[in-house]
């Protein structure tokens, strides 16, 4: 749903990857009848996303996971490392092991194409926003297949962005990896969702991540994910 004031905020700027020509016209489709929203380019793979990443700077990168060529999970690798853009993976198949590999790069959450474009038009303005978006799968599910397929920080790095966290940062950080939404947090510690949301800010900032199940997979290191708590 696009805020009620978003008439005075600059377009959210979208790039779309995908090697299917009819799926990025979709997309851009889609997205195009949404005033908010500017689709400022199309990349066929994910070498040349990277260029025009670097180019055009977009807010959010709609990022195909199977691609010719450099697929979705290496350029989300190389975008997030770089730039300030977020990538929403899209998918056509829900597949556990690729989402995994997507959320574990750096992408801000996933979608299937599949989806209605209201949904889609919502996930792009969460994105931007900086929230995670997801499917119906769990977090914790998903951080327990992070961690199965040994991708991630190591224990001494993950444990030392963990000592960063100020008590509630890290209490917050404990419930996202179990798999609670923001609103189910501020019940239990007592605090109002956007309180949560604000701290949770300050969680991605210091564990160096872009996402929930990153910061589920950085708590597992260190005991304190869905199997330690």
């Amino acid at each position: 749903m696009v805020p009620a004031n978003d008439e005075a905020r600059p377009a959210v700027r979208v790039l779309l990857v995908d090697d299917e020509p009819l799926i990025r016209n979709g997309f851009r489709f889609i997205l195009g009848n949404d005033p908010s929203i500017e689709v400022i380019g199309e990349a066929a793979d994910g070498t040349a996303a990277i260029h025009l990443v670097r180019t055009w700077r977009p807010d959010v990168v709609l990022m195909d996971v199977r691609m010719i060529g450099m697929g979705g999970v290496d350029a989300t690798a190389a975008i997030v490392a770089e730039s300030q853009s977020r990538v929403l993976a899209i998918t056509s198949i829900d597949s556990e092991d690729q989402l995994v590999r997507m959320l574990v790069a750096g992408a801000s959450g996933y979608l299937l194409k599949d989806e209605s474009p209201e949904r889609i038009v919502e996930a792009v303005h969460r994105t931007a926003a900086g929230e995670t978006v997801m499917s119906e799968r769990s977090t914790a599910q998903l951080v327990r297949k992070a961690v199965e397929s040994e991708r991630g920080l190591d224990r001494l790095a993950a444990t030392e962005r963990v000592a960063a966290l100020t008590p509630r940062e890290r209490d917050i950080a404990i419930g996202v990896a179990r798999g609670d939404t923001n609103q189910q947090i501020g019940l239990v510690l007592h605090v109002a969702p956007a309180t949560v949301k604000s701290h949770l800010e300050q969680v991605f900032i210091k564990l160096g991540v872009r996402n929930r199940v990153q910061v589920g997979v950085m708590l597992e290191r260190v005991g304190l994910g869905p199997s330690g708590i």
